[in-house]
């Protein structure tokens, strides 16, 4: 089936990102505007966003819901000083828009602002460049909603806070301390800001909203407000968000709050969360907008819906320090009557897999699963799978969605310390855990403490709630039921996804990104060594891709969702959103790495595009002498570890008499040259890292036998430029650019995906009859970028029949020096 049915839409900042017209622009002091979202194909007429959708529809088919990112800018962590604004790179410049082939003005417009409007806050910039892109202008964001519309997709509206302030940090990390005071909650209230519906007005000509308030109250409840204006001007949306994940903001308690609450009327107990708070003034605020426009709500149809998106971590309540329990702080929100969904973004881990063997885990991997709940802690690891133990498992993944980390047992402490040296003792580079995780000491919950587990998401759906908290008998339920009814609303997921890169689903909310403190990658995740004894995140496409479709077949073909008496499904699948799906079409977004500098986080990131559909043909049989299937050579990067690479190239001279030398390639192709070396190689139980290479060589015969050896940071390649089509030709070689070179590959392993202008397609075959290429069934047409994503490998053999290995400590080798020389096919 297909992986996904919704996406979220990056980059969520480029004034013009998301526009179907070609735009241009022109900086502050410049004379000549330059193509701003032409650049998959420069000089035409198309704009980049509509490739990037084309290659959306092309590569995922069932894909019916597109989340709009739109982002705004958060200036600091403090609640009581952030400013929540919209800005441009092009302060003080212009823009133009190709309409019928004619270039005309128009401004970058939002919310009363243009690029030359006083008072914008700049972006920052690092090395020159800005290190956000602009907030999209709000003519392109109308466009966009209609585009997404007409192309007959479902259209989720979500306003976004990037952080602009030192360090980069999560958006969840806005707060106040200390709270439960006068002064917490002033602090809110100043980050929500004073605007009101009455302040807006929409301008259906210019596809803007103005604002009559100060130009420069830069605040929360202003970017919402807008943006439900505008969503009016371009005719209403499925469900508008009130953003997502502002944890920090939510548990501010203010001066009333106790542990007991506040009993109503109706006898449901709140708290004092003034954000929580300022969150329903919100969405009753958006319904009311909404409604004056004849945009009704519609529950059966799923029109003009309003939710709130919460963050994975405190989405069924948050355990204040010191407090001694868990409060559902966000009950009173979901339990409101203008919201419509209960929603949070599902970043929750579907494994725990250590490095070496895999840990726990792989131990219980057999071991019946629990039936009942809170499982005993010597039952609580069991997970009742069939076959061999592996993490590139699909039903191991399904099988932690409901059950493992978070449902059966959890752990007090778990902080990922970042790049280290493995604990465990591999000699890899990892992000490395400590606490109860390093140790994988479980834990298991007690009966009563089913909201502590946020997974459990079918108790919380079909029960009503209550604080669980210490008085002096334990963490148990207390108090009376918060204003969730059980069953009165479907839940959702507006973002879920996983990295690309090893182990990724240890903990699915990381990302990696040099320039912010966030950055990192899941627990025990492998990071290789890089240039420059720096490392790089291990990737792992695959195991993201298993992860995306074990969720989506979980709860949509899998039978696990649950429908109410009323025909409520629990999950509501119409809106679950993978993160993410990118505007700036592949290859050329991350190929410019110049011109984006989050280019350099895609290999290792959440984006979806270019990364999958799998296609894995058998390697190919080569032409003779070397007719047969050959081994490959082992993956061994411990400490210490080297490798040189050495294209060979033969040089036929000939001298004339008059003296005059003339000189020719013997060989279209060169061979290469390999040696690599270890300065440690273990041999002590479980490492078998010296007898893995010695037993590789022996089953060589030293050099007597032919073997694969895959380049490590060169193999496998993605978005691999191989020609552009011209409507005859047919095969296009598979090349590897290193530098300004392109060099031929002598042997496929995989294809991965081959790609026409960056939309997926399987119309091709693999062709090794002289050297590996791609054969398509039709030729591209003229002009199209032809681009592919494939495993490579050298033929190689051991240069000499021994080997020599030296002992400096027991058990412990080097390997000063092994050399392969590549063999012609």
């Amino acid at each position: 089936m297909s992986t996904i049915l919704g996406v979220n839409l990056l980059p969520a900042t480029g004034e013009w990102v998301y526009d179907p017209l070609p735009h241009r622009g022109r900086h502050l002091g410049e004379t000549r505007f330059g193509a701003i979202n032409l650049n998959h194909v420069p000089g035409g007429s198309v704009a980049d966003y509509s490739f990037a959708l084309d290659q959306l529809q092309a590569a995922q088919p069932a894909c019916t819901t597109v989340a709009l990112i739109v982002s705004w800018f958060g200036n600091s962590i403090d609640a009581s000083t952030c400013k929540i604004y919209p800005s441009t790179t092009y302060i003080g410049g212009a823009f133009e828009k190709l309409v019928g082939g004619i270039w005309s003005s128009e401004p970058w417009r939002c919310s009363s602002l243009s690029e030359t409007s006083p008072g914008l806050i700049p972006i920052s910039t690092s090395g020159g460049s800005s290190v956000y892109g602009g907030t999209p202008s709000d003519q392109s964001v109308v466009r966009c909603i209609e585009d997404l519309k007409a192309r007959g997709l479902r259209v989720v509206f979500y306003p976004f806070i990037l952080m602009d302030a030192a360090g980069f940090p999560w958006r969840g990390r806005i707060s106040y301390a200390p709270d439960k005071s006068s002064a917490a909650l002033s602090a809110v209230s100043t980050f929500l800001g004073s605007a009101v519906p009455a302040d807006f007005a929409g301008d259906a000509t210019n596809l803007t909203v103005s604002y009559s308030g100060s130009p420069t109250d830069y605040s929360f409840r202003r970017m919402i407000l807008h943006y439900a204006n505008l969503a009016v001007i371009a005719g209403g949306v499925d469900l508008f968000l009130l953003s997502s994940e502002l944890r920090g903001l939510e548990i501010v308690r203010g001066p009333a709050w106790t542990k007991a609450g506040v009993t109503g009327g109706d006898g449901t107990v709140t708290w004092d969360y003034p954000f929580v708070d300022g969150l329903r003034e919100l969405a009753t605020d958006v319904r009311g907008i909404f409604d004056a426009a004849g945009l009704s709500r519609d529950r059966s149809t799923l029109k003009n819906l309003v939710a709130y998106s919460a963050d994975w971590s405190s989405w069924t309540g948050y355990q204040h320090p010191g407090e001694n329990g868990q409060w559902p702080h966000l009950d009173q929100l979901f339990g409101h009557r203008d919201i419509d969904l209960v929603s949070f973004d599902n970043y929750l881990p579907l494994s725990d897999w250590t490095t070496g063997a895999g840990g726990l885990d792989v131990i219980h991997w057999a071991d019946p699963a629990p039936v009942s709940w809170p499982p005993a802690l010597d039952s609580a690891s069991g997970l009742g799978l069939t076959g061999v133990p592996t993490l590139h498992s699909k039903d191991y993944l399904k099988a932690n969605i409901e059950g493992g980390e978070n449902f059966n047992w959890f752990y007090y402490d778990g902080t990922n310390n970042g790049l280290g040296l493995d604990p465990a003792g591999s000699g890899d580079q990892v992000s490395a855990p400590s606490g109860d995780r390093l140790a994988q000491s479980r834990n298991a919950y007690a009966s009563g403490q089913d909201i502590l587990a946020r997974k459990r998401l079918r108790w919380w759906w079909n029960n009503a709630h209550r604080a669980v908290y210490d008085s002096g008998s334990g963490w148990v339920p207390q108090g009376g039921n918060t204003q969730w009814v059980p069953q009165s609303k479907s839940l959702m997921f507006a973002e879920y996804g996983f990295p690309s890169c090893d182990r990724g689903t240890n903990q699915p909310n990381l990302f990696f990104d040099a320039k912010s403190t966030e950055s990192g990658t899941p627990y025990w995740s492998i990071w290789d060594p890089a240039e420059g004894g720096t490392y790089q995140p291990r990737r792992d496409d695959l195991l993201a891709l298993l992860a995306l479709e074990a969720v989506t077949e979980y709860w949509v073909t899998d039978g696990k969702n649950e429908v109410s008496g009323a025909g409520l499904r629990m999950i509501e699948t119409s809106f679950m959103s993978a993160w993410n799906w990118d505007a700036r079409p592949f290859p050329t977004f991350p190929n410019l790495t110049g011109l984006w500098g989050d280019a350099g986080n895609w290999a290792a990131g959440q984006w979806i595009g270019g990364k999958g559909p799998f296609i894995t043909p058998p390697v190919p049989d080569p032409s003779p002498p070397l007719k047969k299937t050959f081994p490959k050579f082992p993956a061994i990067s411990t400490q210490g570890w080297s490798i040189r690479l050495s294209p060979l190239h033969v040089t036929g001279t000939a001298m004339h008499v008059s003296g005059r030398e003339t000189r020719r390639v013997r060989r279209a192709r060169p061979l290469w040259e390999v040696e690599l070396s270890w300065e440690l190689l273990r041999m002590v139980p479980p490492y078998d890292e010296l007898q893995e290479i010695l037993g590789f060589f022996d089953l060589c015969h030293g050099s007597d036998e032919a073997f694969l050896f895959a380049p490590p940071e060169l193999s496998p390649v993605t978005g691999q430029a191989l020609g552009m089509g011209d409507g005859k030709t047919l095969r296009f070689e598979l090349v590897v650019s290193i530098g300004a070179a392109s060099l031929h590959v002598p042997m496929v392993t995989s294809v991965l995906g081959v790609y026409l202008d960056g939309s997926p397609t399987l119309a091709f075959a693999l062709d090794v009859s002289t050297s590996p290429a791609i054969v398509f069934s039709a030729a591209p047409g003229a002009g199209v970028a032809v681009t592919a994503s494939f495993s490579w490998a050298l033929v190689c053999r051991f240069s000499f029949d021994t080997a020599e290995v030296e002992k400096f400590m027991s058990a412990l080798f080097a390997l000063r020096s092994i050399k392969l020389s590549g063999v012609l096919l």
